[in-house]
């Protein structure tokens, strides 16, 4: 399957392999599809009245339920990256995958391009969703969306292959991943307004890539912010995926053994 004549090839190979198998067991994708629509539906007449208490008198609960589920879903993206590391372990086939003349940073990109592509098509769906069945208005350009979505691409992405890099087993990525995506969006402020969070939860906050892409979302929605007011969230995430792209490049190994189920 590798067998080819440049480092292209090889990549392309990696991914039309994880492609196939996504397509023939989509079942992951569908649910996280699926539930961020269930979450918006719940959440969003209780963060109308939330929002109203702060001050947005004409907020419908959309402008929180939205970009704040969106931003939480987001980071779900990587235990899909991660099952395409470890069901290698799973399934016995890395070695072959070692035997083959790939690099390690061929493999990384081969692998992580579906998840990536995967990630763009969620995001775009749940924003034309949240856009047309819930009738959201952004008093800003939708179009300031699109960087900060693809930045927010870009930051799950490194926050995923950093965790691949660094975790033994696909347990630990799972709980790493999904708990930890659960407990720093709910603190950034994606399940409640972050107004209506305790001082502390407030403080923290900014210290999470959930915080700076949905302050980034509700500036361009609630405030109407311009291109200038979101280069800093936008840049900000970009440096969380280069992170997570340099942890993986200097911890990421072929001969590293993986559990990919316990």
């Amino acid at each position: 399957m590798l067998l080819h004549d440049s480092a292209v090839d090889r990549v392309r190979a990696l991914s039309w392999a994880d492609l196939r198998r996504i397509r023939s067991d989509p079942a992951q994708l569908i649910v996280m599809m699926v539930l961020p629509i269930g979450m918006m539906a719940f959440l969003t007449p209780a963060n109308r009245a939330q929002l109203r208490l702060t001050g947005y008198f004409d907020a419908t609960g959309i402008e929180q339920s939205g970009p704040g589920t969106i931003v939480l879903f987001a980071f779900f993206i990587t235990t899909l990256l991660g099952a395409s590391f470890f069901r290698e372990h799973e399934w016995g086939t890395w070695d072959r995958l070692r035997a083959a003349p790939v690099r390690a940073v061929e493999v990384i990109i081969g692998k992580s391009f579906p998840s990536v592509l995967f990630s763009v098509f969620q995001l775009t769906f749940l924003w034309v969703v949240a856009f047309t069945f819930w009738d959201l208005h952004s008093k800003g350009s939708t179009w300031l969306l699109v960087p900060l979505t693809a930045s927010l691409a870009v930051a799950t992405w490194g926050f995923g292959i950093a965790l691949v890099s660094l975790c033994r087993s696909i347990d630990q990525l799972a709980i790493m991943a999904q708990v930890g995506s659960l407990a720093i969006g709910g603190l950034a402020g994606t399940i409640t307004p972050r107004d209506t969070l305790p001082a502390w939860a407030r403080a923290l906050s900014p210290y999470t890539p959930q915080y700076w892409a949905l302050k980034g979302y509700q500036d361009v929605i609630l405030h109407g912010a311009g291109f200038g007011d979101i280069v800093e969230p936008c840049l900000i995430l970009i440096a969380v995926g280069v992170a997570g792209g340099l942890v993986a490049l200097f911890k990421f190994r072929l001969n590293h053994t993986k559990i990919g189920r316990s």
